[in-house]
């Protein structure tokens, strides 16, 4: 009986320790994948990513302008501005609300020019509906001076190809009605433009319109930490200087996507990117975005 009573106890305690685990173990499923778009835009290039019908999306933009790569500047001088923090900045707010599952418009401000964008995007096609790719396209219409004069319309399309949970890779031709107007040219009085291939400079004067290719792509490294990167080659029109380039590094968190970037410009609209990057220049900045 002593034995029996033993045997007993031992069981039970066995029960009370594996019976907790076998059920979690049953219960534990690994989370699932997390997808590799995250937000709306890379840094500039728009993506595919859909906006739920009905709800919100805010972005904050902030460019700051002193050039990190100031000739004669040393790093003890950047360090003591806080590597530009203490310089003023350009910054750009933005709004959209999601009219359908698959239609979106926004309105976007910048302090630059004082340029508002209104624009609409309708996503087309979605990898999650068994697509080979994504597809968005998209119509915008800016303006200097609070829509007041340079007036840019503009089209576009936005092509996604994701891969799994950590990669997500982007095209978006654009073409941009007045990308060049004689007051933007009166603006950048004194700003030496460097055309692409030897162009004459002054033959660039009279070209007004741009037709560019957003190329971008999004890498997750961590589970909520990601790479991002993305160049506007021009390919036709008004193509001074050098293509606008980004870079960063982003953090996902409670539906919030913090971005810290370095680029050439300081561009947030489509008629912006038009009009390139500067050669030489090296700006940090950051984007900070919001649904709800």
């Amino acid at each position: 009986m002593h034995w029996r009573h033993q045997w007993r106890v031992g069981v039970l305690v066995l029960a009370v320790i594996l019976l907790p685990s076998l059920a979690f173990a049953q219960t534990d499923q690994p989370p699932p994948p997390q997808p590799s778009q995250i937000d709306e835009t890379v840094i500039n290039v728009p993506t595919t990513l859909p906006l739920k019908a009905h709800h919100s999306y805010f972005r904050l933009t902030h460019r700051f302008a002193r050039d990190l790569r100031r000739r004669g500047t040393t790093f003890g001088q950047l360090a003591e501005d806080l590597f530009s923090l203490d310089n003023g900045a350009i910054i750009a707010l933005e709004y959209r609300f999601g009219i359908t599952s698959n239609l979106q418009a926004g309105v976007h401000r910048s302090i630059l020019n004082k340029t508002i964008e209104a624009f609409g995007y309708w996503d087309a096609l979605g990898q999650e509906t068994g697509h080979p790719v994504g597809l968005s396209i998209g119509g915008s219409f800016e303006g200097t001076n609070n829509m007041q004069q340079d007036y840019q319309p503009g089209v576009s399309a936005s092509i996604s190809r994701t891969h799994g949970g950590w990669l997500a890779l982007y095209a978006s031709p654009a073409y941009v009605h007045h990308a060049h107007t004689t007051t933007l040219l009166e603006l950048h009085e004194g700003h030496s433009h460097d055309t692409a291939g030897g162009e004459d400079p002054d033959a660039q004067l009279d070209k007004r319109d741009t037709f560019f290719i957003g190329l971008g792509g999004r890498v997750r490294f961590l589970p909520s930490a990601f790479f991002v990167g993305e160049v506007s080659p021009r390919l036709a029109g008004y193509t001074p200087d050098r293509a606008a380039w980004n870079v960063g590094v982003e953090k996902l968190t409670h539906g919030h996507v913090l971005q810290l970037n370095f680029g050439n410009n300081f561009s947030t609209t489509p008629g912006m990117v038009a009009r390139g990057g500067d050669k030489h220049n090296l700006f940090m900045g950051f984007n900070l975005s919001r649904k709800f």
